[in-house]
């Protein structure tokens, strides 16, 4: 049975898509639908408004964006091809269209139940990082995100970062056919939660009525992304779940630590919602 009914994988062209197939691939299982995407960079939506002036210097910049894209989008669809090659038959084809690389994914997303992508790498920048960013504070679903070497098979020990905000809850709930299936489930906290928060031991109560063999524990203090990744690795996790933290300021996005943290650093999936 599928983990997701619809998940949507996001390739952006670097070493990172065939784990980003892979992971997708496992949550749909045999019975979910797999897309692929593939966004073919808009000049027109990438690059900012000129006057007549620069007019000349923004029809060289237009060009090279759309070789870049071309190349992109080429490196794509031929890792794509040699992953289905090395796979078997399968039902996902790469659905290749026109936008802006990072918003249009989110768009597309919206209509999926989870979507994947590539964690960002110092040489996918920026591009990779805008990319989670639009997907985790744009398309309203949960998003997988892949580290470039990942286990084969994740999902059989699960971390959850729980923090007591909303968008932990979100987390949890989303990545519940996950929990659902895992051998483990760890929930740790960080520094003291507010008194009306529910507790991890209160969270893992709750997952264990479900039938999700839970535990919970205490690791580091405040916003402490190192020693909760420390802990998560010390139980033997394999996927994450945590929140996005993040807000918006004049279209950057500003991430939290513990955020910031995990998306240069995990060597495991991690599944956020925000």
């Amino acid at each position: 049975m599928a983990a997701y009914a619809s998940v949507l994988a996001v390739l952006s062209g670097s070493d990172g898509d065939a784990a980003v197939l892979d992971a997708a691939a496992r949550l749909a299982g045999a019975d979910g639908r797999m897309r692929v995407l593939a966004v073919r960079s808009d000049p027109v939506r990438v690059l900012p408004v000129v006057g007549e002036a620069g007019a000349a210097a923004a029809a060289e910049l237009v060009a090279v964006l759309e070789e870049q894209s071309r190349q992109r989008v080429a490196r794509a669809r031929a890792g794509f091809e040699a992953w289905r090659g090395r796979s078997g038959p399968t039902a996902a084809d790469l659905d290749e269209v026109e936008g802006h690389p990072a918003e249009t994914a989110a768009t597309v997303a919206r209509n999926a139940d989870i979507v994947v992508v590539a964690r960002p790498r110092n040489e996918d920048e920026p591009m990779a990082a805008s990319l989670v960013e639009a997907c985790l504070f744009g398309s309203g679903r949960p998003l997988l995100v892949v580290p470039p070497s990942p286990a084969a098979v994740f999902g059989a020990s699960i971390a959850v970062f729980w923090d007591g905000s909303r968008t932990a809850a979100r987390a949890l709930g989303d990545a519940l056919p996950l929990l659902r299936a895992a051998r483990s489930v760890l929930v740790l906290t960080s520094g003291s939660l507010e008194e009306e928060v529910p507790s991890g031991e209160a969270v893992a109560q709750r997952l264990k009525a479900q039938g999700i063999a839970a535990s919970a524990r205490a690791a580091g203090q405040g916003d402490d992304g190192p020693a909760l990744a420390a802990a998560a690795q010390e139980g033997g996790s394999d996927l994450i779940v945590m929140d996005g933290y993040g807000h918006s300021r004049i279209r950057e996005m500003i991430l939290g630590g513990v955020t910031r943290h995990m998306l240069s650093s995990a060597k495991v999936p991690i599944l956020m919602a925000h």
